[in-house]
């Protein structure tokens, strides 16, 4: 269930601002550029920023690769490259058809018929491939030969130019990559004599251990890039004014990360800038970026060695990914030295505005003022993709008058090729839990009961069923960008709000004789903490249990026995932060129900006024904070009520609860 978040969506100043800074040539000159990186978990518009910024870019050098297709999950770099320099070398109106004389020379040799372990063979056979003028590339039919892209070689009856056409090769690496490779490939020349032997080594090693595979990737890569700087120099440098584009989609997979580490390496070695942006997208974690950088959800308490002295991240220690409202300022020109980020430059999506998810609805007419897209930022806490598709399945149904509509809009069901689908909650969790495992996806259900992710840890209390153990799930969860870092001194990790509703409408589901179900996971979580001094947690716990009384007798406390107990500015607010924990629990109330006739339901009438009171306020704010609960903001008056009716002779505190309530006015 691809999220296809249209542009605009938050991300103007990274498909405007940031793009036409990369491609900026100041004086004609390439500069060193870091890779760039979008992050985000699925269904976060990384793939609809790629195709923004392809769409920005139509009339200059680009080129596409997509690492999730079946055709590209186990390539090599050097055949990726291939695809690349395909693209890249397309006749461009402004620049023209850029040439890769070096890269195809490789790959002449690579994909021919070579019997290698006979040498002379080899030559022969390299010999007539030359001479037939055969393609570059089995898969590309429609190449240019390498004949017209070295130039000065025979189409057919001799090898006149291949001297010179290899000696082309040669000098487009560096003298130290030809150092660096003699040791795997024994016959490379240093500049004169028998160049043929240096394409018949590519191809040999290219068929041996892992090492020698790696140094043909490398190779290839060097070859590459050193071509590119080629095509920007001599006549060409007048009207070749912007950069060359590389847009790298699913680059998380481990073709992306060798094809990026290869590429990044392969610009260390050559010590020269070269005039190509690359852009990729990762739903993962990638740990060649840890050397200066830090996860999204990292504690940053903990000591780290300092980074490569390579590397640059404009001063900061570590930072993690930037968000796309730090472009501007993280790319505003100034005396700054460059290259102010490298080798990366990482960038966090994943949640949209109050303003961006207006601008979405209103691409599907729906009103600015209405509740929709108020309910849409709340109940999806921003996610791009989730907005886009409740958008598209709610959107002719909205009924502004019908507050109704709202809560039942995850049940809405999906439109599917033979009529009516899965509701729209059940496609999403199958759309974001896809690379769980079924023991994980159940895991996951089961945790999402608890207030952080703590309990993972505690295998016991949940009976978490991955064999590879608890850690494992944790990890997942980080690498897969789904947990978030809490402020404060301690850690605290928690799941992304939107992926926690999606797991606990899954865990509401299961039913009562589950050995896993609702009732029985949160009452093991209540006395978990209840057990280990944390009994806020625990009423947190109670109340996701539909046990109101102790959720009130707990919040009581501070009040005494008598109704006008006074109590001071720092009691207030303690009491307020507690307050706020215990109504953030879940439920799994009736979404047909109205809201009030749910607070009469279950907060009842008290011992007294004060009981009364605040089991009105527990239960309507715990109903209110739902989004599903009460997007009609018809127990706003209650909540008001209540709160005015607590602060009455209280003191100085009291200020606080009237500010509070004017909240709900």
């Amino acid at each position: 269930m691809p999220a296809d978040v249209p542009p605009l969506s938050g991300l103007d100043a990274v498909t405007g601002g940031l793009v036409e800074r990369l491609l900026a040539r100041a004086d004609g000159e390439s500069r060193a550029l870091p890779v760039v990186v979008a992050l985000g978990a699925r269904g976060t518009g990384k793939t609809a920023l790629l195709d923004a910024v392809g769409n920005r870019c139509q009339d200059i050098p680009h080129a596409h690769l997509d690492f999730e297709r079946h055709d590209r999950a186990d390539s090599r770099p050097r055949e990726l490259l291939g695809h690349l320099a395909f693209d890249l070398s397309r006749r461009w109106k402004q620049f023209g058809r850029l040439a890769f004389p070096r890269l195809w020379l490789c790959m002449l040799v690579l994909g021919a018929p070579l019997e290698l372990q006979d040498r002379r063979a080899a030559l022969r056979k390299l010999h007539a491939l030359l001479a037939k003028n055969q393609p570059l590339e089995q898969s590309r039919e429609a190449i240019v030969d390498v004949v017209r892209l070295a130039g000065g070689i025979a189409p057919a009856g001799g090898l006149r130019g291949w001297p010179e056409a290899t000696d082309l090769l040669l000098r487009g690496l560096s003298w130290y990559d030809r150092r660096r490779l003699i040791g795997k490939m024994r016959a490379l020349p240093a500049g004169t004599g028998n160049h043929e032997d240096f394409l018949i080594e590519i191809a040999w090693h290219a068929q041996g251990d892992d090492e020698d595979r790696d140094a043909v990737d490398a190779t290839f890569c060097d070859a590459f890039l050193a071509d590119l700087r080629r095509n920007y120099t001599g006549l060409n440098r007048s009207r070749r004014t912007l950069n060359s584009l590389v847009l790298l989609d699913n680059a998380h997979t481990p073709g992306g990360r060798f094809f990026l580490r290869s590429l990044t390496e392969a610009r260390q070695r050559a010590g020269e800038a070269d005039p190509l942006v690359v852009l990729a997208t990762s739903r993962t974690w990638n740990p060649d970026w840890t050397e200066s950088w830090s996860p999204p959800a990292a504690h940053r308490g903990a000591p780290v060695r300092r980074p490569p002295t390579t590397h640059r991240t404009k001063g900061l220690h570590r930072p993690a990914p930037r968000q796309p409202s730090d472009v501007d300022s993280d790319w505003r020109p100034d005396a700054e030295p460059e290259p102010r980020w490298h080798p990366w430059y990482l960038l966090e999506l994943g949640a949209l505005s109050k303003d961006d998810v207006v601008h979405l609805a209103a691409g599907s007419e729906i009103h600015p003022a209405s509740r929709l897209p108020r309910f849409l930022h709340r109940v999806t806490d921003g996610h791009p993709g989730a907005v886009t598709d409740v958008i598209a399945a709610v959107a002719h149904r909205f009924d502004p008058r019908r507050p109704g509509t709202l809560r039942a809009a995850l049940r809405t069901p999906v439109a599917g090729p033979d009529g009516a689908g899965p509701p729209l909650v059940t496609a999403m969790r199958d759309y974001l839990l896809q690379d769980f495992s079924t023991a994980s996806r159940q895991d996951l259900v089961t945790a999402s009961a608890a207030l952080d992710v703590e309990l993972l840890f505690h295998k016991e209390i949940l009976d978490l069923r991955n064999p590879a153990g608890e850690g494992v799930l944790f990890k997942e969860l980080g690498d897969h960008l789904w947990l978030r870092a809490e402020p404060g001194e301690a850690p605290q990790y928690v799941l992304h709000p939107w992926l926690r509703r999606i797991l606990l409408q899954e865990l509401a589901s299961r039913a009562d004789d589950h050995p896993l179900s609702w009732t029985r996971v949160h009452t093991r979580c209540r006395d978990f903490y209840e057990e280990n001094g944390r009994t806020v947690a625990a009423r947190y716990h109670d109340l996701a249990l539909e046990n109101v009384g102790a959720a009130v007798a707990h919040l009581r406390e501070p009040f005494g026995g008598a109704r006008h107990a006074e109590f001071d500015v720092t009691t207030a607010e303690a009491w307020l932060a507690e307050l706020d924990l215990v109504t953030a629990a879940p439920n799994r109330l009736d979404k047909h129900a109205e809201p009030y006739d749910q607070v009469q339901q279950h907060a009842g009438q008290g011992d007294d006024d004060l009981g009364t009171t605040l089991a009105w306020l527990v239960v309507a704010l715990w109903i209110a904070r739902d989004p599903l609960g009460d997007p009609g903001g018809t127990l706003d008056s209650t909540i008001e009520g209540a709160f005015h009716q607590l602060a009455q002779g209280r003191g100085r505190g009291s200020i606080l609860l009237h500010e509070r309530a004017e909240r709900y006015r």
